[in-house]
């Protein structure tokens, strides 16, 4: 593994680089005064990994660490500086890490394991199953397991990660981007504005207006719609992903009654109601 320390200041920069070789002894480390003499180094060499500080003097370390993504996409980038307030900036670009000075062991260590992480889940391609994603939380970040968010949501252009003890993050992200992400690990986009974890859905619910809706676990007080369109929420395809060969447990189906008639369900799943009832009228 080949890496970089960026930093003006000599003894933070030695002092950093010395506790990254203490985390990765067969590392390759390399250093650079400021950015002139880093972008001068990418023009002949690549790095798995850039610490970069965030005043640089002549040019700003969210600046530089934009510059090098765009030379060097698979860079994987960890802001080591002293000013918190650019923590939110360094998340845009997509920093694996966010160190505040002075640094110690325990907190690099961290941050390498998050690079191994990040270089694991590249190598094993799309297929590969996400246990754990880093959340944005004020001016630092936490690891959050995948396995206890229930549902993710839009909130204008940020998005809102629900967890299973009704604890969200607001996050500066796009639902495309966790869709993509969370592929693999039993998510599923109903809407446009909505990603729910299958393995949370309580229940189908067919409206009166002919629109269907799902309740999740431990959110019983909300509805969640499912789009219309193909590929973000049509009821079959929903279905057919929850139910499927892996599932414990077929999916409730609710169906509205007509005026006059009692409330009826079923758990005849993908196979039942959807055969016999395209338009979703009543069961018989």
């Amino acid at each position: 593994m080949r890496i970089a320390v960026v930093d003006d200041e000599r003894p933070a920069r030695s002092e950093l680089k010395y506790l990254v070789e203490q985390c990765e002894p067969e590392a390759e480390i390399a250093e650079a005064d400021g950015s002139e003499e880093f972008l001068a180094m990418l023009e002949n060499e690549t790095f798995d990994v850039c610490f970069v500080d965030i005043n640089l003097g002549g040019m700003n370390g969210t600046t530089l660490a934009s510059m090098i993504k765009r030379k060097q996409p698979d860079t994987l980038i960890i802001f080591a500086t002293a000013f918190q307030e650019y923590a939110v900036k360094a998340f845009e670009i997509g920093a694996v890490d966010y160190l505040l000075k002075p640094f110690d062991y325990e907190r690099v260590k961290r941050a390498m394991e998050r690079v191994h992480e990040h270089i694991k889940e590249k190598a094993a391609g799309p297929g590969y199953e996400i246990g754990k994603i880093m959340v944005n939380v004020g001016s630092s970040f936490q690891v959050v397991d995948v396995a206890d968010i229930v549902f993710i949501e839009t909130e204008k252009r940020s998005c809102k990660i629900h967890m299973k003890d009704g604890s969200f993050y607001l996050q500066n992200e796009s639902l495309n981007n966790y869709e993509t992400h969370l592929k693999k690990s039993r998510f599923f986009r109903i809407h446009k504005s909505y990603l729910i974890n299958l393995d949370y859905v309580k229940e189908m619910q067919v409206s009166y207006n002919n629109g269907y809706c799902v309740k999740m676990k431990y959110y019983d007080a909300e509805a969640l719609p499912i789009g219309r369109t193909p590929g973000k929420g049509i009821p079959a395809d929903f279905l057919k992903s929850r139910n499927n060969q892996n599932s414990k447990q077929i999916l409730k189906i609710k169906i509205p009654p007509k005026p006059g008639r009692t409330d009826i369900s079923t758990e005849e799943g993908f196979g039942g109601i959807f055969k016999y009832h395209k338009k979703f009228t009543y069961l018989p």
